[in-house]
């Protein structure tokens, strides 16, 4: 079945702040890591993985970090959790699922389509939700 590990959680949690701060230059890690209780060590890690795949890229110096390496617009969340995850792709855990082997590749097919999404488009989304979950008594 389809499932994303807390590697592709935390990349793309990172990702949409990054999204966010797309305009203000690079963001130090610690800023991403402790608001989303991620190990600063591992969320480096999964950084690493995105700059290779040419996603972030990073600076150095007291007012380094990370930033997009291209416009959030340009990448999507298929892209971000597939250099994360692999191949992502719905596999039915029984051998009798071949009867319904159309109706496993039409979920394939929508699910690839949702994960298309922008990630300027997530971010956008997340802000709302955000918003709509903030209230005061």
């Amino acid at each position: 079945m389809f499932s994303v590990s807390a590697k592709g959680v935390y990349g793309l949690t990172a990702m949409v702040e990054l999204a966010h701060r797309w305009q203000q230059g690079s963001t130090q890690i610690k800023a991403i890591a402790k608001p989303h209780s991620i190990p600063q060590h591992y969320l480096e890690q999964i950084l690493v993985t995105l700059k290779k795949a040419g996603l972030v890229e990073s600076f150095r110096g007291a007012h380094g970090g990370y930033a997009l390496a291209k416009n959030p617009s340009q990448i999507t969340v298929l892209e971000i959790l597939q250099n994360l995850e692999g191949k992502l792709e719905v596999t039915p855990d029984t051998a009798c699922a071949d009867t319904l082997s159309f109706f496993w590749d039409d979920m394939s097919a929508m699910l690839h389509k949702k994960l298309e999404m922008s990630l300027d488009h997530l971010a956008l989304e997340q802000a709302r939700h955000s918003q709509q979950l903030t209230y005061s008594i």
